[in-house]
């Protein structure tokens, strides 16, 4: 034994007695600490500080980190294997590196931050010094977060009360930071209603919103947005569950079964060995989708800021005047219109009054919409990450005062093929996706050419395609004389195409969809296409395409006299068909009673808009006929609970509130009654 080993083994004696205890204290200071951090983190980023205020804010942020870092080195002293404990918290270690490294270079007159940043051109040194330590809080109070999910299989509650309760802690949590001054441009922050309205709708994926994204949020706003967006498309728990994995903490058998349920496994050590593969894949998938999307904006389009209540009325009072005089222009203009209508004949006065139409029709400032232009590498490069995260989680919100529908986005036909593939692959599921695209089964399937798909993986796949296909026809040919009627061959099939995809889950337009814009049977096809919905164990909403066919295969089963539903060479478990009848019967029931609901409480909106609002907002689409924002408290609360119904599922709520029977070990004698 080495003079060394020999001094390591009288160390551990001596700490051995005072482990459990220093554990103790430790795990309360961490605690302690870690709180301490998010609310100052919140502080810091949710009100607008001055500058001695922030500087002070920053400090406490450094003590915490030097917390921190002592207590990592007190665990790893009381290891007793040193070198594994730091192979084994890699992030953590890492952290601790990281710091160490900075701390010594400015020991020896280096700011080595400072240096950095000036080399890559960021001029604005206490800006990103400040989003250098937030992000290093973050990543530690997401270390926190990832150790204390293990609680969640000590609790004794069913999986799906567990599922259905993280998505509610997920929109609270949003609600109060959406509610904080500095998230929007409006005095004072958003109103309870509006952040509970936009956190629901971010959270679940939705896209419905009572304000305009691009003008109402701030950048910090827009990008706690974008924190829910991705929580909630893959699933706060699959997230906690992947850090903790990753973190090399253990994972309950509780947090594998809601795994195993979001992901629509078919067991439970699949869904623990799938889901580090299935969150890796989304993330490269989003990256490459930001890069898509980044090379596909044409020159002519225009990205925007929000504009500081400040600068909306600095902005008016400069062009008050500019706006008196262009009203009298205006005003003159129209009388010198109408004489020439008098003295000259017909033809003169409709080519008067089309040049007056071109003039009306040409879109308004953008600070008359709260947006200023912004036209930077970093807010385009910010605009593809939005954009790519948005429709690949099938959210549909979009950073464009009109969407997809601003002029020179409405025509980048390019822009609109490669975000309909990204909103495509978020649509598989992820059981799909890590099937289809994980190296292991892609050498798999290439060492076994025979071997194919799992059946879950065909029938998202096929019905994927069927229902694109069909969609895009049907509207194509429905659409010709109205929204499509300006439009040529392949812009009205990109535009039918585009429609095709995102009306099944994510909530994008490049098309008015008013209820006069839009032909009657194409409003049909679009409440279809919404309530079937993208595949299972997906970011999307609706009753799921294997649920619509399971319920054609049960329906021609029992036309043709089978007694089991058969599809692919495959009998599927009546266990199964039982549960797709559920989620019909469900879904059917609640949206009959929520739009009953809305047509008492909102009087003065048209049924067919409510109708449509109800379902966009069920199957977690988000698409709309232009009534979201005029909607009253009642109808916004009624959306509210629609959507977060629709992301967690009908079935997965009676579930977690049902009691489970004592015993299912008896049948009582079978019996026939009349049906049809």
């Amino acid at each position: 034994m080495t003079k060394v080993q020999k001094t390591l083994e009288q160390l551990n004696e001596l700490l051995y007695n005072s482990r459990e205890r220093i554990y103790g204290i430790l795990k309360v200071t961490n605690t302690l600490t870690l709180l301490i951090a998010l609310g100052t983190l919140v502080y810091s980023l949710g009100f607008d500080l001055e500058a001695d205020e922030t500087t002070r804010v920053f400090n406490w942020l450094e003590a915490l980190i030097v917390v921190f870092i002592i207590d990592y080195f007190i665990r790893m002293i009381y290891s007793f294997h040193r070198w594994e404990y730091i192979q084994e918290k890699t992030l953590e270690s890492g952290l601790v590196a990281l710091t160490l490294i900075v701390f010594l270079a400015y020991l020896f007159g280096i700011d080595l931050i400072y240096f950095i940043f000036l080399r890559i051109g960021l001029a604005d040194y206490q800006l990103f010094y400040e989003f250098f330590v937030s992000l290093y809080i973050l990543i530690l109070t997401v270390i926190g977060l990832a150790r204390a999910s293990q609680v969640i299989s000590t609790v004794k509650v069913k999986p799906a009360t567990t599922f259905i309760a993280s998505f509610i802690l997920l929109i609270l949590l949003g609600t109060f930071l959406l509610m904080l001054p500095a998230m929007t441009t409006q005095t004072g922050g958003a109103p309870f209603l509006v952040a509970l309205f936009t956190s629901t709708s971010a959270s679940c994926v939705t896209g419905l919103s009572v304000v305009t994204v691009a003008s109402y949020f701030t950048l910090k706003g827009q990008l706690v947005i974008l924190f829910l967006l991705q929580l909630g498309g893959i699933g706060i728990v699959s997230f906690a569950t992947f850090f903790a994995t990753f973190l090399s903490q253990g994972v309950g058998m509780k947090q594998q079964a809601i795994i195993q349920d979001v992901l629509s496994s078919e067991n439970l050590a699949s869904a623990k060995n799938m889901l580090r593969q299935v969150i890796l894949l989304t993330f490269l998938i989003e990256a490459i989708g930001a890069v898509a999307v980044f090379m596909s904006w044409s020159p002519e389009v225009v990205f925007y800021s929000p504009l500081t209540q400040e600068e909306y009325q600095a902005w008016v009072q400069q062009n008050a005047p500019a706006q008196e005089t262009e009203l009298l222009a205006t005003a003159g203009a129209d009388i010198q219109s109408q004489n020439q209508t008098l003295q000259t004949d017909g033809g003169e006065a409709l080519e008067v009054l089309s040049v007056s139409q071109e003039e009306a029709q040409s879109p308004p400032a953008p600070e008359e919409r709260g947006v200023k232009i912004n036209n930077s590498l970093a807010n385009k490069i910010f605009y593809s990450v939005f954009h790519s995260i948005s429709a690949f989680c099938n959210a549909g919100f979009s950073l464009f005062p009109d969407g997809l529908a601003e002029q020179y986005v409405e025509a980048n036909y390019t822009l609109h093929l490669v975000i309909a593939f990204i909103i495509i692959f978020g649509s598989l599921g992820f059981s799909t996706i890590q099937d289809v695209f994980s190296p292991a089964k892609m050498r798999e399937r290439m060492l076994m050419p025979w071997k194919q798909w799992n059946l879950g993986t065909q029938i998202a796949v096929n019905m994927t395609i069927f229902l694109v296909v069909a969609g895009t026809l049907v509207y194509y040919f429905l659409e010709l004389d109205h929204t499509l009627a300006k439009k040529n061959l392949f812009e009205g099939i990109v535009a039918a195409f585009f429609q095709s995809v995102t009306t099944r889950t994510a909530g994008f337009n490049t098309v008015s969809l008013g209820i006069s814009d839009i032909a009657q049977p194409t409003y049909i096809l679009m409440l279809f296409l919404m309530f079937v919905g993208a595949a299972s164990g997906s970011t999307g909403g609706g009753i799921k395409t294997s649920t619509f066919l399971l319920l054609v295969y049960s329906a021609l089963a029992s036309i043709r006299g089978q007694k089991n539903v058969e599809f692919r060479n495959r009998t599927i478990a009546a266990d199964t068909i039982n549960r797709a009848f559920s989620i019909v019967a469900f879904a059917i029931a609640y949206n009959v009673a929520c739009i009953f609901l809305l047509v008492i409480v909102q009087t003065d909106i048209d049924i067919r808009m409510l109708f449509f609002e109800q379902i966009s907002a069920f199957a977690t689409v988000g698409l709309s006929n232009g009534i979201t924002g005029n909607l009253n408290e009642y109808s916004q609360l009624i959306i509210v609970f629609t959507m977060y119904i629709g992301r967690v599922g009908t079935l997965t709520l009676a579930l977690a509130l049902s009691k489970k029977v004592v015993s299912t070990s008896y049948q009582y004698p079978t019996s026939y009654v009349m049906v049809g």
